[in-house]
């Protein structure tokens, strides 16, 4: 009986600091900071919806999922909340929506972004999440200056 308490005893003592080394390790490592990283590619917006429109699965297996540097010019902004995106209008489609590149941006360049009026040109750099036949989102942006 005394055997099985000892086994028992080291068992959660082992569990307890697996469980700490997995926390501290993995579920709270810090976030990638998109602004401070050093983009995988430079393209201007017309290229890249150029791209995603042509050929969809090559574009998406090379800037899905990586930091890029966009430049263009700006359509307009959007603001929901606490959310502000700027948008390059790429297709205008009056019956289905706009198709346009999203980008949100860090809560941070809020403020800078709504500031921005429709024609600048922009450099912005941020997280390329995906095409979804319609639009290219992009999340965590911040603007090059």
């Amino acid at each position: 009986m005394k055997k099985i308490v000892l086994i028992l005893s080291v068992l959660a003592v082992v569990g307890i600091i697996a469980a700490a080394l997995v926390w501290t390790f993995y579920v709270n490592k810090p976030h990638d900071d998109i602004e401070k990283a050093t983009p995988a590619y430079s393209l201007s917006t017309e290229e890249i919806w150029k791209q995603f429109n042509s050929e969809l699965k090559t574009a998406d297996s090379l800037y899905t999922g990586k930091v890029i540097q966009l430049s263009g010019a700006v359509s307009r902004i959007d603001k929901n909340d606490t959310i502000v995106s700027v948008i390059f209008v790429m297709a205008a489609d009056e019956m289905f929506g706009d198709k346009t590149i999203s980008c949100q941006m860090y809560e941070r360049h809020n403020e800078e972004a709504q500031s921005i009026t429709p024609g600048t040109m922009l450099k912005i750099k941020g997280f390329c999440t995906g095409y979804n036949d319609t639009d290219l989102i992009f999340n965590k942006c911040s603007i090059i200056k």
